[in-house]
């Protein structure tokens, strides 16, 4: 099997290996993604096979293995240079192994009615991140649509350039202030139970929390962000707050349409008056976020594990980026909240994932004693009202 030569791993990879090293045999299936793309009608197996083939050629993530190190941080990735495209099916629970093939598969599911087949996808984190799933389903569209996309750029060109001896000042500075942040954070004894998983539906369209955060001055993260940090400060009566952000490091123009894994944890403090206005509270948040975000790049072997119990995380998901093509909805829908089987026990035990297109969803796991059902329902029913009370007043 003839490849391209070893690489360094980007510092996003690193993140994902890193903690894959500290993860019990057990839990590492928790880093697979399972996905579902739709095709047209009347699209056949051998067409889908040809785009998935054509889509691991433009994309290195999908033709890597990675070869470990006696330095943990000293892992490296090989790029295949044919593609090597395994079509079976598989259980979202079935680890892969990152050092024999490329960590993803695919396969086609046809409905007995003969509609639309849909293919299932199965890919590591380490591979793709949530904004990289995103360019490889529109990849694939366009591909199945007999369409060229740009050239990808690779993850090798990425890990060269942010391991080169210009970056070193930016990795250590980012370094820097990851270990002085989480110092200066309150830390609140935290010991973990069991899981609960509750998804808060606020029928809340994106068009309105998207206007709400334009008349506040800030970002839709940020807005979402404000009113996680509130939201905590008014149900455990504690004001100052440690929030760990995913950055997707991608805004730099020449990696937004990287498909790797390129997220990392940053950390800021948020202090809070829990009955004080949003307002203000938004635009230091904004300030906070921007400057963490600045510091997302990060040697992950130069600082300290992150501590999942210290602190309270936050995802963010954007609209699609195809979304403007399709007319959002406009009209509210009764909120509501929906509790969720316990999945993936690895990572942070206070957490929550926001989504905004169409509407905002809130999807919140919590592993803490002192966390039920009611009081996670509490919190969620807290940060929806918070949010729609941003909203209200905006319009």
């Amino acid at each position: 099997m003839q490849n391209s030569g070893d690489h360094p791993l980007t510092m996003g990879q690193l993140s994902m290996w890193r903690a894959l090293s500290v993860r019990p045999p057990e839990q590492l299936w928790e880093s697979n993604l399972d996905l579902a793309w739709s095709t047209p009608v009347g699209t056949t197996e051998e067409q889908v096979r040809q785009a998935l083939t054509a889509l691991a050629v433009r994309h290195e993530s999908l033709r890597t293995v990675y070869h470990a190190a006696d330095d943990p941080g000293g892992v490296r990735q090989v790029v295949l240079r044919d593609p090597l495209v395994r079509f079976t099916e598989a259980s979202v629970r079935d680890p892969f192994d990152l050092a024999a093939q490329p960590a993803w598969r695919a396969w086609v599911r046809t409905p007995d009615d003969g509609g639309a087949p849909q293919v299932r996808v199965l890919i590591h984190h380490i591979a793709a991140d949530g904004a990289a799933v995103r360019i490889l389903e529109s990849d694939f569209h366009a591909l199945l649509r007999g369409e060229r996309p740009a050239d990808a750029p690779a993850p090798r060109e990425v890990a060269e350039r942010q391991g080169s001896d210009a970056f070193r000042a930016k990795l250590a500075a980012a370094g820097e202030y990851r270990r002085r942040t989480v110092a200066a954070a309150p830390r609140v004894p935290v010991t973990r139970g069991p899981m609960v998983r509750a998804c808060a539906h606020t029928g809340i369209p994106h068009g309105a929390v998207r206007d709400a955060a334009r008349q506040l001055g800030v970002t839709l993260p940020t807005l979402l962000l404000t009113v996680y940090a509130q939201a905590l400060a008014t149900t455990t009566g504690q004001p100052g707050h440690l929030l760990w952000q995913l950055s997707a490091n991608r805004m730099d123009p020449t990696v937004r349409r990287l498909v790797s894994s390129m997220t990392q944890l940053v950390p800021l403090l948020a202090e809070c008056d829990p009955d004080g206005p949003l307002r203000p509270l938004a635009r230091d948040i904004n300030v906070a976020a921007a400057r963490a975000l600045q510091h997302g790049v990060y040697d992950p072997f130069a600082v300290e594990l992150t501590d999942f119990d210290h602190g309270s995380f936050f995802t963010f998901l954007p609209a699609p980026v195809d979304a403007a093509a399709d007319p959002a909805p406009s009209e509210w829908e009764p909120g509501r909240i929906e509790f969720l089987a316990p999945r993936a026990q690895s990572g942070a035990s206070f957490y929550v994932l926001a989504e905004v297109h169409p509407y905002v969803q809130l999807t919140m796991r919590v592993m803490r004693n002192g966390y039920g059902r009611d009081e996670v329902e509490r919190f969620l029913s807290t940060m929806t009202d918070l949010l729609l009370r941003a909203v209200k007043d905006a319009a």
